[in-house]
């Protein structure tokens, strides 16, 4: 990957961007940055984790309740 992208020996740690989320929680595809080079489309074969830094996405559901309570203390 390093030689196919162009990725500096300096910048092999990248920097999540974005990533996939299926309905099982599961991620499919990462977008990652390495020093300036953006790489898209990463599967999770593609790269070796060094820090996981976990995170909690709420549901379609969770997010639609959270923006219903929220508009009505706007409303108020």
């Amino acid at each position: 990957m390093q030689e196919r992208y162009g990725i500096a020996d300096d910048d092999l740690v990248g920097e999540v961007l974005w990533h996939s989320l299926n309905e099982s929680g599961e991620i499919g595809v990462y977008d990652m940055k390495f020093g300036n080079t953006i790489v898209r489309n990463l599967t999770e074969a593609d790269i070796e984790p060094v820090t996981v830094n976990e995170h909690m996405h709420a549901s379609r559901d969770e997010d639609d309740e959270d923006r219903a309570d929220k508009k009505g203390e706007e409303e108020e």
